[in-house]
């Protein structure tokens, strides 16, 4: 060593480093006398740290100082050393897994004294655990969470700091304001247990599931145990599950906020639909109805009814399989991607929150940005409940198995491949739902100007008869539809007279997508309509909707096929391909597929008969619903029906299950129950009505 003023300390062959100043060696030993020992030990880890050597050169060099130099006598003089020269982390954060690979450096340490273990925890909590390890955990955490998307603490920390600007102060209990900043992953943990505990304490316990209760309540204590152990994946792991659940809660109780107009305190009310699934509903007992049916009474009626109408294959044009997945294959209740919400709707929420009407569809997602419902994916119905009764079926109804229905829905899912934009979405879907509109007003204006000139020119040829006027004014029609829908959704395909298979057919030569998507047609295409019946899973629902008892039916195949015959004029042979609409209308943007029938004139006048019965019976006292006219007649008279009444709407019912039923279950077991389909059946005046006309 030199002079006390100039004092060096040669740590190798000619190479030296000022010693350690007198003060700070007094600050360590006080009136004992210096070891030279542990002075050149601490003076070679700060050499190496200052230098910036790699962690892994540094260990070597240190390990190689400390060996006959520092005992279980001066060790903890070292330690006190390195603490006062700022270098104590560094030291021991050379202890980490993936610097000390095979343990040389810390069964060294360890060897000197055992409680040197909690030195590493006080001086290095996050520094000694591989970081690597960690965020693997971390990973894996988040995919154990309610997360949709991958959350990292630096994204999640600015999420809490942008909140904290808005109006979710309250549900915060943060002792300081965090700063956008923070990089470090021990403040950003600190950021994340005080934003959690502050958004539990507003929640009502009750109304969480159990299961995620257990991970919330006392992780805080397992989080430190894994970072005493060591163990940085463990640790990783359930920082990360929190941190997910954080998320999805922040980002959930956010958009409720934009979505109701209601404080954040009002929001969190709703908070559990974003905890809890639809799958195994029954064991959960009424608590996802109840939930989902408040927050569609809070969404409004009208909003939810409003919504257009697409098939649930497009919803995978917008969101990537980490959205859809848990949507479908976890049955989330209500989860946030972006700025987006999407919300479950089925028949028994739905009829809890209005009254007992139906949905209209078995499963839908409502999705929803802001303050406003854009469109609703949906499957399709056998008859559609929207604004009617839902029926005890409907209500009870297993969503588990109809779910487990879509899972060829998520086998393909993939990433977006149009323009995944929401307001180009609900662009898309309101074009839809005003097709519908035209549908309903312009086509059918037009049918009853073609009908009324189809019966002119026969009457001038002398040849009026029901039959004639109807040809006529199919052909009519299927000249007159390409005009009235010219301005409906781009790339919509229109069909006319055409059996469902050569429309197949064309549809698969116009796109790769299409051929893509129509992939299983061709089987659905060759079965014989009793066969398509009585696969269909909703089959014991179609059935009696036709009016066919299959217990009763020794060959039940063959006894369908008689049934269908005599009802509805097919052959045995009568394949699914073989069925011809008057009109279909496929949109491949918003997957809607409708079929739109034109009834005959004999129905019609059957149909003017029956109302005037019912008009000279009930008078003013009848609304117009012909499917509540058993109980107006009731309420009325005291009686039901009369048989006349009853044959012709028995009549008219027959026609329109054909057009209404059997068509759209044949249109759904071809599209699949992704796309969306519709069955109109529209009606043009009688000859009786026209002849007065």
């Amino acid at each position: 060593m030199a002079g006390s003023d100039e004092r060096r300390v040669m740590l190798r062959d000619w190479w030296t480093v000022p010693a350690v100043p007198e003060g700070t060696l007094r600050q360590v030993y006080g009136e004992r006398t210096p070891d030279p020992r542990v002075e050149f030990v601490g003076l070679t880890v700060q050499y190496y740290v200052r230098a910036h050597a790699t962690r892994w050169l540094t260990r070597e060099r240190v390990l190689e100082a400390m060996r006959n130099r520092i005992t279980s006598a001066n060790v903890w003089d070292l330690v006190s050393l390195l603490a006062k020269l700022g270098i104590a982390e560094e030291f021991f954060d050379l202890a980490a897994v993936d610097v000390d690979r095979d343990g040389a450096f810390r069964r060294f340490l360890l060897t000197l004294d055992p409680v040197l273990l909690d030195a590493i925890r006080h001086y290095s909590a996050w520094n000694a655990i591989n970081p690597k390890l960690f965020f693997e955990g971390f990973v894996v955490g988040v995919a154990d969470s309610f997360a949709t998307v991958v959350v990292d603490l630096g994204r999640l920390v600015q999420l809490i700091v942008r909140l904290q600007q808005e109006q979710f102060r309250t549900l915060f209990l943060l002792s300081t304001d965090p700063a956008a900043g923070v990089l470090r992953i021990d403040r950003q943990a600190l950021v994340v247990r005080q934003a959690f505990s502050g958004v539990v304490a507003s929640l009502n316990p009750a109304a969480v599931p159990d299961k995620v209760l257990g991970v919330w309540r006392g992780w805080e204590q397992e989080f430190e145990r894994h970072l005493e152990n060591l163990d940085p994946f463990e640790a990783g792991r359930l920082l990360g599950r929190i941190a997910g659940d954080l998320w999805q809660l922040l980002t959930g109780i956010a958009a409720l906020v934009k979505l109701l107009r209601v404080t954040a305190r009002a929001a969190a009310r709703y908070v559990p639909l974003l905890l809890q699934t639809v799958r195994g509903v029954a064991a959960q007992g009424r608590l996802v109805v109840r939930e989902l049916a408040a927050l569609l009474v809070a969404l409004g009626k009208a909003a939810v009814e409003g919504a257009p109408r697409v098939g649930m294959e497009f919803l995978r044009t917008l969101f990537p399989p980490e959205v859809l997945r848990p949507l479908i294959q976890q049955g989330r209740a209500l989860l946030v991607h972006g700025d987006l919400s999407l919300a479950v709707v089925f028949q028994a929420a739905h009829a809890e929150a209005f009254a007992g009407a139906g949905a209209g569809t078995r499963f839908g997602v409502l999705v929803s940005r802001e303050n406003k419902p854009l469109f609703m994916a949906a499957m399709s119905e056998t008859v559609s409940s929207a604004g009617r009764q839902a029926t005890r079926a409907e209500l009870d109804e297993a969503l588990d198995a109809i779910l487990v229905g879509l899972d060829d829905f998520l086998a393909e899912a993939k990433a977006p491949t149009l323009m995944n934009d929401a307001s180009a979405a609900a662009v898309k879907a309101a074009r839809a739902a005003q097709l519908e509109q035209r549908l309903s007003t312009h086509l059918n204006r037009r049918l009853q100007e073609v009908a009324y000139g189809a019966f002119l020119d026969l009457r001038k040829a002398g040849r009026v008869n029901p039959r004639e006027l109807g040809q006529l004014v199919h052909q009519r029609m299927a000249a007159e539809v390409g005009q009235l829908i010219a301005q409906g959704p781009p790339g919509l395909k229109v069909f006319t007279e055409r059996s469902l298979r050569t429309t197949i057919e064309a549809l698969r030569a116009s796109s790769p997508e299409f051929e893509a998507a129509l992939k299983g047609a061709g089987g659905a295409l060759d079965r014989t309509v009793a066969q398509m019946l009585l696969d269909r899973p909703d089959r014991d629902v179609l059935l009696k909707l036709i009016g066919f008892e299959a217990n009763a039916a020794a060959d039940t195949e063959k006894a369908l096929a008689s049934h269908l015959s005599k009802q509805f004029g097919w052959k045995a042979s009568t394949t699914v391909g073989d069925l011809q609409s008057d009109l279909l209308l496929v949109d491949p943007a918003t997957r809607r597929v409708t079929n739109i029938d034109w009834t005959s004139s004999t129905k019609l006048d059957a149909h003017e008969r029956a109302w005037g019965k019912v008009v000279d019976d009930l008078g003013k006292d009848f609304d117009g619903n012909w499917e509540a006219i058993a109980q107006a007649y009731q309420q009325a008279l005291g009686d039901g029906p009369p048989a006349e009444v009853l044959r012709h709407l028995e009549h008219l019912t027959r026609h329109a299950v054909r057009e209404t039923v059997v068509r759209q279950a044949a249109l759904r077991s071809v599209f699949g129950e992704t796309w969306f389909v519709l069955s109109h059946e529209m009606l043009y005046k009688g000859l009786n009505s026209l002849f007065k006309k």
